[in-house]
């Protein structure tokens, strides 16, 4: 049998068809959009939110305002800026009456010492230490807070 031009574009076709299948399986999924572009105040919030624990609401946006571009992109100008709201937003939540669902010793304590941890971080903005270390205070506090997070299911960012 000879291999007419009609056949070798036929024959051609048919192996191109085949090895860009498996390609084409292989795509990447689109990229997830940076921090900066999600819409944080469209979280589920659970059980806080849903028992309506403002406070601690009022505070977690403060703390992906600060620590998403800190850990993103080094970007430390919005802890700077906002680290005194941060500590009367601390108090606040220290002061307030959590949600049953958060009503636990370790949540307590962890509510009651909020304040001192974001004192620390506003009294380093405010002795304007190097980049390195406030971002290492600022992310101790982002963990003390997810002790507090964490009593409510979802709210996890």
């Amino acid at each position: 049998m000879t291999m007419t031009p009609t056949r070798l574009a036929a024959l051609l076709a048919t192996s191109a068809a085949l090895i860009a299948a498996p390609l084409s399986a292989q795509e990447k999924p689109p990229a997830k959009p940076p921090a900066a572009a999600m819409d944080h105040s469209k979280m589920d919030h659970g059980a806080a939110k849903a028992e309506g624990w403002k406070e601690l609401d009022a505070y977690h946006m403060l703390m992906m305002a600060t620590w998403h571009p800190a850990k993103d992109k080094n970007d430390l100008a919005p802890i700077r800026a906002k680290a005194t709201e941060m500590v009367a937003s601390a108090k606040l939540v220290a002061a307030s009456k959590s949600p049953m669902a958060c009503q636990k010793p370790e949540l307590i304590k962890a509510q009651a010492g909020l304040p001192v941890e974001t004192e620390k971080v506003a009294a380093m903005v405010a002795a304007k230490v190097a980049a390195a270390e406030l971002k290492a205070g600022l992310k101790g506090l982002h963990d003390s807070f997810d002790v507090l997070e964490g009593c409510a299911s979802g709210m996890k960012h």
